[in-house]
């Protein structure tokens, strides 16, 4: 389940980045969304594990709304200017479904999700610059993604455990 969770997660990403770096986002929405249904219909607490989503959607938009207002990164295929676009809220959807399969493992250890999410993050952002999806505006961004994600990713976790939708 862990290893279909992480290449699930995974391939929604690559996905969602390239439908919006080449202006192809109904077919990556409609490929997101279907992940986040096979994810939810596989939960035992499928309420649980839908909150948890929607939660984890939440915050993490509001991260990168932050990001888009402070000019450290800017976003492809924005339909409005000033709110970080669909694909972006997709992403942190598919963040979510990791938390309790793939990551589940950083629970038990806040050094290690500290050092994932300075690391991970800005990784993800990287990658997805690469692939002309994002652009980082200066050398202050990968300061608040290192910062933002180191944060944001423990605090993640201690959220997917209250609403934990894969416990038995």
């Amino acid at each position: 389940m862990k290893l279909i969770n992480f290449v699930l997660f995974q391939v929604g990403w690559f996905i969602l980045i390239w439908g919006a770096a080449h202006q192809k986002l109904l077919l990556s929405m409609i490929v997101t969304g279907l992940i986040l249904l096979i994810h939810i219909m596989q939960a035992p607490r499928k309420k649980e594990a839908t909150i948890l989503l929607v939660i984890i959607m939440l915050l993490g938009s509001i991260f990168d709304q932050f990001l888009l207002l402070t000019n450290l990164v800017i976003y492809k295929s924005q339909f409005i200017e000033y709110f970080v676009p669909i694909w972006i809220i997709a992403l942190w959807g598919l963040f979510a479904t990791t938390l309790n399969i793939s990551l589940s493992w950083l629970k038990s250890n806040n050094v290690l999700a500290v050092l994932f999410g300075l690391i991970g993050g800005p990784v993800a952002y990287f990658a997805a610059e690469r692939l002309d999806a994002v652009q980082l505006t200066n050398h202050f961004s990968i300061y608040a993604l290192s910062l933002g994600w180191a944060f944001l990713t423990p605090s993640c976790l201690y959220i997917a455990e209250k609403w934990n939708g894969f416990r038995i």
